[in-house]
């Protein structure tokens, strides 16, 4: 009899082990299985990532190329009003002081000699306009 118990008790320690054993199997199964779909997600949203990175790097570069832009157009800008506003105060300069009429009848002659120059220059075409008219008739007529 104690025989049987002995063979019973051992039968049941072991199905215990097989038991805890398979157990075991199942848990690290599930586990691993878990860190698998863990892994993929963490890729996917890793490559989102750098994907996220690669965009913000391309807008940074965009924008960065943008100021530079405007910067040097902003210096270009600076430099003409500057030069503008350094003309105006000579022209001020000038109106206030003594020499404004001289260079207003300076300025007066001027346009009346370019006045001149292109009354002269519209007699010169006119002719030349009466000239290939006159050409053009003995041209058709011969």
């Amino acid at each position: 009899m104690m025989e049987l118990m002995m063979n019973m008790a051992l039968c049941l320690v072991a199905a215990l082990l097989i038991g805890f054993f398979v157990g075991w199997l199942f848990t690290k199964a599930l586990v691993a299985e878990e860190y698998d779909m863990d892994y993929n997600e963490l890729s996917s949203s890793e490559e989102e990532h750098n994907r996220q990175i690669k965009s913000l790097e391309q807008k940074y570069k965009k924008e960065k190329l943008l100021r530079t832009t405007e910067e040097k157009k902003n210096k270009e800008l600076k430099f003409e009003l500057m030069k503008k506003a350094t003309l105006l105060k000579k022209l001020e300069k000038e109106c206030s002081s003594g020499n404004s009429s001289e260079s207003l009848d300076r300025l007066k002659k001027l346009l009346k000699e370019k006045d001149a120059e292109l009354v002269e220059f519209e007699s010169v075409l006119v002719k030349a306009e009466k000239t290939i008219e006159e050409l053009r008739g003995e041209i058709k007529n011969g």
